[in-house]
């Protein structure tokens, strides 16, 4: 649930301020060509901000029991576990194909959604 929450709070955020600084730049209108950009710039903010928690997450779903007790008492130990042992950079080790992967989802999502806004305006509330 933190990770959807994350994802979504950054895909949301970043996709609109990049898109109005975008327009605001003056060498973008606003059409695919900046919806793409801005959504590919959503994409990295959430991958960086996600990928954290997505480590945790998979952290916990594959902990071992030791001596009958779970590896991991919460989400914050393995955060500070992982910090510990293995560096703070290795929160997102793996990030290009995690980038490859949540990338093309942003891209996708907000192009729909820019189209069919753009659609609902023109079709229904101009009537």
């Amino acid at each position: 649930m933190a990770r959807a929450v994350v994802v979504n709070a950054a895909q949301l955020a970043s996709y609109s301020q990049t898109k109005q600084a975008l327009l605001d730049s003056g060498y973008f209108g606003d059409d695919i060509l900046c919806h793409f950009c801005a959504s590919m710039i959503s994409g990295l903010v959430t991958t960086a901000a996600s990928m954290p928690v997505d480590i945790v997450k998979t952290r916990i779903q594959s902990m071992r029991m030791i001596d009958g007790k779970p590896e991991y008492k919460n989400g914050l130990e393995v955060l500070l576990r992982v910090v510990k042992n293995e560096g703070f950079f290795s929160l997102w080790k793996g990030f290009t194909p995690y980038y490859a992967r949540l990338g093309p989802h942003t891209v996708l999502t907000f192009i729909f959604l820019e189209q069919m806004n753009r659609l609902y305006k023109t079709r229904v509330m101009d009537r």
